[in-house]
């Protein structure tokens, strides 16, 4: 019967580190998005960023690439496989290099779109930033006005603002 009692509470830790915001490393937000469904919040990802990528790559397109991976390691596994990426990086994660495709992306999946920088504390933002020539994306906190990726480009003309 003791036997028993520790078996039962090993099984019932794992349920409840398989509950939506118990994963506590990037491996287990990815295997719990995709096997519960949850979804999780551009917080998430704002958490996960760390300006480098898990194949450990360098693009010249670096801000698309390290934030799909933060993406990614935060629970957005359908990034991984999305056919709205055109081209991915080739350090053999395969994060999306291309502004452009996580903007496609972003869209996808929007809820909310704000042109211009949205108000302060209206909380994260996916943004994509342009100027003639150069584009950009980002992860913003209006809280905080802390931007996660390589640069926050908000004087450009192009402030697309997204939120899900």
């Amino acid at each position: 019967m003791h036997t028993l009692r520790p078996m039962f509470l090993a099984g019932c830790a794992l349920v409840l580190l398989s509950l939506a915001g118990c994963a506590k490393s990037a491996k287990d937000r990815e295997r719990v998005s995709a096997a519960s469904g949850y979804t999780p919040t551009l917080e998430d990802v704002a958490k996960a960023y760390n300006e480098a990528c898990v194949g450990g790559g360098r693009e010249s397109n670096n801000c698309a690439h390290y934030l799909a991976d933060a993406f990614i390691r935060a629970g957005y596994t359908d990034l991984k496989t999305s056919k709205l990426i055109t081209e991915r990086c080739k350090c053999g994660a395969g994060r999306a290099v291309r502004s452009q495709d996580l903007l496609k992306w972003f869209q996808e999946k929007s809820l909310r779109f704000h042109q211009g920088r949205p108000e302060a504390n209206s909380g994260f933002w996916a943004a994509y930033q342009e100027k003639p020539g150069d584009r950009h994306v980002t992860l913003i906190d209006t809280a905080t006005g802390k931007f996660y990726g390589t640069a926050d480009c908000k004087d450009w003309p192009v402030q697309w603002y997204y939120q899900w």
